[in-house]
């Protein structure tokens, strides 16, 4: 009887150590995959901040544009003032020629 508890004892330990060898592999891979989401989340975290910076960005370069395109108007405003001024003017000017 002592032979079958010393091959239980050894089929344990070998037992045992084959699920260390399973275990302990497993373990590293799951915190090398808890490593990498952290870093992930880290990376969109980061991402998400630069996205609300440029959407920022882009508003104020919007604002601008439409600032330059009402410029743009105005001044298209004024060079039709201006020549009707000057198309007025040339007419008093022939005028008081005559």
């Amino acid at each position: 009887m002592p032979d079958t508890h010393v091959n239980a004892n050894k089929a344990w330990g070998h037992i045992k150590d084959g699920l260390s060898l399973l275990v302990i592999p497993a373990l590293i891979w799951v915190i090398k995959l808890e490593v990498g989401n952290a870093q992930r989340d880290l990376q969109i975290s980061e991402l998400d901040k630069d996205l609300i910076s440029l959407e920022a960005e882009l508003q104020e370069a919007q604002d601008i544009e439409d600032g330059v395109q009402a410029n743009a108007l105005k001044l298209a405003e004024l060079t039709g003032k201006l020549d009707t001024a000057n198309g007025r003017l040339s007419e008093i000017a022939s005028l008081l020629r005559k």
